[in-house]
């Protein structure tokens, strides 16, 4: 078949400078004819190289763009993607309340993922990513598998995944690929009251209900109570997949809505036990249910681009968490650990290129960020809540791409605490993904 297309190809291509010599004497359609010609060059070109199918960048079932590839092949294959960042954190000499800092400046290959995917056929497909994270395993670096999972694409509307995945919670823990997200760092609310970078094990459903609005749902493995700490909250608790406890399991899910033009709304959460089994020291059981709740929105309009998130953590029995915490571990006192945790922020963005240089396909967006956010919201009645757990940090940036997919960012950080001692930093970063 493919040979029967060439020589059509190569016939009409005659015919077309046949019928060129004719038309001469007139330029209108001498340039016609010429502009088939290349047409069916190219076309005959494109026989002899295959069927190569052009990267397209563009998310799917939330996940980030380059995440997203293997969705966009054509037929089975291997698709290929990734992404990374290296970031250099300069730290003032003094905190907030004069006294001296010992914060040390440091640049760091933070990242560096690789996506692998392969289509099986039209509705079946494996997706994964590996992550590489500070370079050198040798020196604290570490590898890690941040989602390997298969999907049954059974319908617009439902469809199956299984396997290891990102906990559908808040904006960045899917959607963590730093060349599509201002600032040189994730936000700290999407660090500590949302765990971002959350995976699991686990299995559950996902699609387009009507136009625009989508979902997912999953049963997943719990967080472990006993890694919970007071300034980082839950993050501690997240198992990663990894010989995970599964005496507690879990549900996650969310909703957005992309209907509007330019707007997506969303709203997602995570409830189940942490306890994973554990017993204080009377042999009681321990149940420490821990829920996260988060709204979102993000909106982009020519050259703005806005995103905005709050969230929400809640750790019942946090007394008897610390509790166990200080009785396994043998510290002096337990840990008070916040029974609730929350926090929000607000980042925007502008594109100035099309009035410095009309025309440029260049980004030069100058932005700014601030969000707050407390892991000790509320503790409970009798202990006392660290002010040094009460933060906020102010951020004025600016991105340059010189591809829509390459972002240098420099930005400096106001870091500030109910304590005092925060410390600011001005930070760069180089990001990428391909």
């Amino acid at each position: 078949m493919k040979s029967f297309h060439r020589f059509f190809l190569v016939l009409a291509l005659s015919s077309l400078s046949s019928v060129s010599l004719i038309a001469q004497t007139s330029p209108d359609s001498l340039a016609e004819i010429h502009r088939q010609i290349d047409i069916l060059t190219k076309e005959i070109e494109g026989l002899k190289l295959g069927a190569v199918d052009a990267p397209v960048y563009e998310s799917k079932t939330g996940l980030g763009i380059a995440a997203s590839k293997v969705y966009s092949l054509k037929k089975s294959g291997v698709s290929l993607a990734g992404y990374g960042e290296i970031v250099y954190e300069n730290y003032g000499t003094t905190r907030d309340n004069g006294s001296a800092t010992t914060t040390l400046d440091k640049i760091d290959a933070l990242r560096n993922i690789i996506y692998v995917g392969y289509r099986f056929n039209d509705w079946v497909l494996f997706n994964s990513e590996v992550e590489f994270e500070h370079a050198n395993t040798a020196k604290g670096g570490e590898a890690s598998v941040e989602f390997a999972y298969i999907d049954l694409l059974l319908s617009r509307s439902l469809n199956i995944r299984a396997g290891m995945v990102l906990v559908p919670v808040g904006i960045i823990n899917e959607k963590h690929e730093p060349p599509t997200f201002y600032g040189t760092l994730r936000p700290n609310v999407e660090r500590l009251i949302i765990p971002s970078t959350w995976r699991t094990n686990g299995a559950g459903v996902h699609g387009e209900v009507v136009p625009g609005l989508n979902y997912r749902a999953y049963v997943i493995e719990g967080l472990r109570m006993a890694s919970y700490t007071a300034g980082d909250g839950i993050r501690g608790g997240r198992q990663s997949g990894a010989s995970a406890v599964a005496e507690d399991l879990a549900v996650t899910g969310r909703v957005d809505y992309a209907g509007v033009n330019g707007a997506t709304f969303g709203a997602s959460f995570y409830a189940g036990n942490s306890g994973q089994g554990a017993k204080d020291s009377i042999g009681k059981g321990i149940n420490a249910m821990t829920a996260v709740a988060a709204v979102h929105g993000e909106y982009a309009w020519r050259g703005l681009e806005v995103r905005g998130l709050f969230a929400q953590t809640t750790v019942d029995e946090a007394d008897r968490v610390g509790g166990y915490i200080q009785w396994t571990t043998k510290s002096a006192s337990a840990p008070v650990i916040g029974s609730t945790m929350n926090g929000w922020y607000l980042s925007a963005g502008y594109d100035v290129m099309p009035y410095l240089m009309p025309g440029s396909s260049h980004v030069v967006a100058p932005y700014v960020l601030y969000e707050k956010y407390n892991t000790q919201a509320d503790v409970i009645t009798g202990r006392n809540a660290s002010p040094a757990n009460d933060r906020s940090t102010f951020v004025v940036g600016l991105t340059w791409k010189p591809h829509a997919n390459v972002a240098f960012k420099a930005d400096y950080r106001d870091n500030k605490n109910g304590a005092g001692t925060g410390t600011d930093q001005w930070n760069v970063a180089v990001t990428y993904l391909y």
